[in-house]
């Protein structure tokens, strides 16, 4: 069964953060967590089985910086290949049993024209070599996250529809602003979902927002979409240590809110930064 099928059918498990996870094993503050995929895959296997036991019926890869024009930052963009194929083969080996693996597709982190100097047709088109290595890989669905721009999340669904027909999720960052949820560039959760759905986007919904209580108020503000709604919020609104973010909502309290984002037409709930296997354990004992 596929995720959107799945969706419809039931309330989807997802899996928690993966960035949380790494610095745990080593990830170093500014250092790119996609080298894990190439020095480490053991530490990728051990997280997405941890996932998975915790109750998470889908697991996603660690490719969410994996873009040409994310990894030029490391000097790693001549490795695309080799890291998307670790990444999608490290969750197929620590998964069974019907698991599901997601093919995670975040933003380039370049500023497209004319607030910045990244020109569309560069941007969609390295979406559409992401898309096609995960294709390639025959990952389940994707997964296209925390995009704060719609304008970019459009270019990764033209990107990737251009090399697969795999179901593709979309998900939106916002946050709470005197106008009510919005990403960092303006864009309101209802438009924004409207236009995804259009590009093709077969679930949408956010992730990285500052705990359940705001992803109820942004799946409150998209109201109804026509497709499944996905939530993937954080472990609550991070503190500064140590030059580093931490996450101190605990999971029972995460799972608290999970009656609520049923309640606002949630089918799809996991965790995004900050969120841990017992986030997500929590979680799927409150389902």
């Amino acid at each position: 069964m596929n995720i959107l099928d799945l969706a419809r059918s039931k309330v989807v498990l997802g899996d928690g953060a993966m960035g949380t996870m790494l610095q745990k094993h080593g990830l170093e503050f500014g250092e790119c967590p996609e080298r894990f995929n190439l020095e480490r895959p053991e530490v990728l296997r051990m997280i997405h089985k941890a996932y998975a036991d915790a109750g998470s019926e889908f697991v996603t890869t660690n490719t969410f910086g994996a873009n040409r024009i994310g990894l030029a930052r490391y000097g790693l963009d001549e490795r695309i290949a080799d890291i998307i194929k670790n990444a999608v083969a490290s969750a197929r080996e620590a998964v069974s049993g019907g698991v599901l693996v997601a093919g995670s597709v975040g933003p380039t982190g370049a500023l497209l024209e004319p607030y910045g100097d990244a020109a569309p047709a560069d941007v969609r088109e390295a979406f559409r070599e992401v898309g096609g290595h995960l294709d390639g890989e025959a990952i389940d669905f994707f997964v296209v996250e925390t995009m704060t721009d719609v304008n970019e999340a459009l270019l990764a669904l033209e990107g990737i529809k251009s090399v697969s027909d795999r179901p593709i999720v979309a998900t939106m960052s916002f946050q709470k602003t005197p106008k009510g949820m919005r990403t960092v560039m303006g864009h309101q959760p209802a438009a924004s979902a409207a236009q995804l759905i259009e590009a093709g986007a077969a679930i949408v919904g956010t992730n990285c927002c500052n705990g359940a209580e705001e992803a109820v108020w942004i799946i409150e503000e998209m109201g109804e979409v026509g497709v499944p709604v996905i939530a993937q919020p954080n472990a609550g609104i991070p503190v500064i240590e140590g030059g580093n973010p931490v996450y101190n909502q605990t999971p029972e309290r995460m799972a608290a809110d999970v009656p609520r984002l049923l309640a606002a037409g949630v089918r799809i709930i996991g965790g995004c930064c900050g969120t841990t296997p017992e986030h997500i354990r929590a979680i799927a004992e409150k389902l």
